[in-house]
Parts: structure tokens; C-alpha cells; sequence
């Protein structure tokens, strides 16, 4: 019990890392609409639009992220649920385009050709998400915004209606 006690106040006692939020230019969030519009469209369910709600919470949870030099979802800390589904990426800063970020969630779709069902046990889940997220079908709504520090870049992306429902399907 004790050696809990000291780890908890040594973590915060550490310093969180300086961070700084890049917000999104017009081009940036073109690029997240096509991206996801163009998943969306191969799958048969209507495009989503951006939501200037969502990026401005996708924007504090960046720079938290960004502070904390750690990726977790939102919620995992024990945050009051939003209602908003989460898509994350942590990449060596200026080293990623957004697309490029974007790229590496579209990319798990051929993990989800090859299961071709929402598996409960969290392997699929794991596998495929971030996928998933982007092309469910009762989504209509995006948001994303990067935080970053000395290290690293955050990109995170919120969604309303949230997506990776288990027991349904995503299209």
C-alpha cells in the first residue's frame, strides 16, 4: 500500500511537458473530410461533416495529451463519458502529415476485410477501431484537432454519433 502512495505522488510530482496546440487550417480539415468521406463512400454510408464542438474537445484532449507525453482515450482516467466516439495518433513530431496520420487508421481496413466481423473479445476491436469509427454508419459529425510537444504530435479526431457499438455492425 505504501509503495502506491509514493509512485502516486512521484508521478505527480513530475513535470508535465510544455505543450502547444496547432489547431487545424482549412486545408488540414479538408483533408480529414475527404479522408474520411472517401472510407465512407467505399462502404456505402453518407459522408460526415465537421463540427466545430468536436474539435474544440478534440482540442483539450490533445493538449492534455500533449502535457502528459502519453496517449488514453478519453474516459480512461475516470472523465465523465461525452458521448463522442475517439480516434488517437502519437507520431514523432513534424514527422507526419495529417493524411499520412489519417492514413494509418484507413490502412486497418484490410485487417477488417480479411475478419470480416465485429469480434467482442477485442482482438478485432484492437485490429481495426480506429477503421471502424471512421466509416460507422450512424456517425455525422467530425472533429479533430493536433496538440504537440518537444516530442511528439496528438492527433485526435471525435465523432458524434459515436461509433464501435458491439453487437452492431459498422455499415
Amino acid at each position: 500500500m505504501r509503495s502506491g502512495f509514493v509512485l502516486a505522488v512521484l508521478v505527480a510530482a513530475l513535470p508535465s511537458a510544455p505543450a502547444f496546440s496547432m489547431g487545424m487550417t482549412l486545408g488540414e480539415r479538408a483533408t480529414v473530410l475527404a479522408a474520411h468521406n472517401s472510407e465512407r463512400a467505399a462502404v456505402g454510408v453518407g459522408p460526415i461533416q465537421w463540427s466545430a464542438k468536436l474539435a474544440a474537445d478534440a482540442e483539450r484532449w490533445a493538449v492534455h495529451l500533449a502535457r502528459i507525453n502519453t496517449m488514453i482515450h478519453y474516459g480512461s482516467m475516470g472523465e465523465p463519458d461525452n458521448g463522442e466516439g475517439e480516434n488517437l495518433f502519437m507520431g514523432t513530431a513534424s514527422a507526419y502529415r495529417v493524411d499520412q496520420m489519417i492514413g494509418y487508421w484507413s490502412d486497418e481496413k484490410r485487417v477488417f476485410r480479411r475478419v470480416r466481423r465485429w469480434d467482442q473479445n477485442g482482438r478485432t476491436f484492437e485490429a481495426v477501431g480506429h477503421y471502424t469509427q471512421m466509416v460507422w454508419r450512424d456517425t455525422r459529425e467530425v472533429g479533430c484537432a493536433i496538440a504537440s510537444n518537444s516530442q511528439y504530435d496528438f492527433l485526435v479526431c471525435r465523432y458524434a454519433r459515436p461509433g464501435n457499438v458491439l453487437g452492431s455492425r459498422p455499415f
